[in-house]
């Protein structure tokens, strides 16, 4: 199951940059207002997309481990191997970053019952919430989409198995540029979190490559 955490840290950030001494002024509370529950509602599309990294970091990892345990040529489980150590530092990666910004990273099991939080306050959290709603179910959605995925890898043996391993590491990794580039053209200002795309971006394309060469060595 997944568990996405309305970024309390981040919505409680955004609302100390909002809210200070406050005149009485009806048009200054308004505009103020506005410009908390846009913080809210981008601190909610950031949390909305690190999540998808999640999701994609933690099926691969499921993937690779599943491999390790059926596969029985050496050549695919050195890539799987690969594929787990790759996704599990990108996510160590991400985590660290995100911690550095009191950002709180959605958590992916692919199993168990969905648990939510709340955070922030005033029109930080109404943005916020706002913008977050549906979040939950259609995380859920895509959790049970990578469960039948995983299902059906599991359903295989031998060169069968090898097969629908590599299948399945390509489609992802071809749904894995599509969310690196909405994050790279969306948050090219922010340095940091960019220079992490990136890096993200040529460890996938390396596996990629590697799993087409694997996909052809097996026909």
């Amino acid at each position: 199951m997944a568990r996405m955490n309305r970024g309390g840290g981040i919505a409680a950030l955004a609302a100390a940059l909002v809210f200070g001494p406050m005149s009485g002024s009806v048009a200054f509370a308004d505009d103020t207002h506005k410009d908390g529950k846009r913080i809210g509602a981008a601190a909610a599309e950031r949390v909305q997309y690190v999540g998808k990294l999640v999701l994609f970091d933690t099926k691969q990892i499921e993937m690779g481990n599943i491999a390790l345990e059926r596969s029985q040529n050496p050549e695919v489980r050195q890539f799987a191997q690969q594929l787990v150590d790759d996704r599990k530092q990108h996510l160590s990666d991400l985590r660290a970053w995100a911690d550095s910004k009191s950002i709180e990273v959605a958590t992916v099991n692919l199993a168990g019952p969905p648990s939510e939080g709340t955070g922030g306050s005033g029109a930080v959290r109404e943005g916020y919430e706002e913008k977050m709603e549906g979040v939950d179910e259609r995380l859920e959605k895509k959790v049970k989409e990578a469960r039948k995925d995983l299902d059906k890898l599991r359903s295989k043996n031998g060169a069968e198995f090898d097969k629908a391993f590599i299948t399945q590491v390509v489609d992802s990794d071809k749904q894995g540029r599509d969310i690196l580039k909405e994050g790279m053209d969306k948050y090219k200002n922010d340095a940091t979190f960019s220079a992490l795309l990136g890096k993200t971006r040529q460890s996938l394309t390396s596996n990629e490559e590697a799993a087409k060469a694997l996909k052809r060595s097996l026909r």
